[in-house]
């Protein structure tokens, strides 16, 4: 058991020490860790767990981390998991901290930042397309028609009518409540 605590630990440990960017562009690298290289996880299962991110408060990281934790090893698995999300960036901004109050210009950040806001790009890219084909595939490969008119609806809603990203989530879920009595 002391195992899957340490596993949990290292695996988010390394999942917070590289989540520039937040929200969307850590999921490329909880897609790798959790379903691929532990099986903690199915794609369906992280795509209904970022879902579930976006009407719960908290960033997807912190949530997800909380969530599989909690999955993979109970109720201490899910505290020792959002421990190790979040400790490199208490870490980082207690020493970025030390430096801003103290009036000093962190030059070399700039040019850190400058490097990843391309690559952050990237990684929110290829999130959107894992979360796009596990939204419009069944887990059989055939096309699920609920989601590609979901997503054309969200799509049109969003850039067409302007409406809303919160009502959006709401109208979504409730649509999806729906359906599970209707189908």
């Amino acid at each position: 058991m002391l195992n899957n605590y340490f596993l949990l630990y290292t695996t988010f440990l390394k999942i917070g020490s590289f989540a520039f960017g937040g929200g969307y562009a850590v999921l490329p690298l909880i897609h790798r860790y959790v379903v691929i290289e532990r099986n903690w996880l199915t794609m369906d299962q992280l795509s209904d767990l970022v879902s579930l991110s976006q009407i719960t408060p908290g960033p997807i990281g912190i949530n997800s981390a909380t969530f599989i934790g909690v999955k993979t090893a109970g109720l201490l698995g899910g505290i020792v998991a959002t421990i190790a999300e979040i400790t490199p960036c208490c870490i980082l901004m207690l020493i970025l901290g030390h430096f801003l109050f103290k009036g000093k210009k962190i030059k070399f950040m700039d040019y850190i930042l400058k490097g990843l806001k391309p690559a952050i790009t990237g990684l929110i890219l290829i999130a959107a397309i894992n979360m796009f084909s596990s939204s419009v595939y069944s887990s059989k490969n055939q096309l699920n028609i609920i989601g590609i008119v979901g997503f054309i609806i969200g799509i049109m809603c969003t850039f067409y009518k302007k409406i809303d990203i919160v009502k959006i989530i709401g109208i979504s879920s409730i649509a999806g409540i729906l359906l599970s009595f209707i189908l």
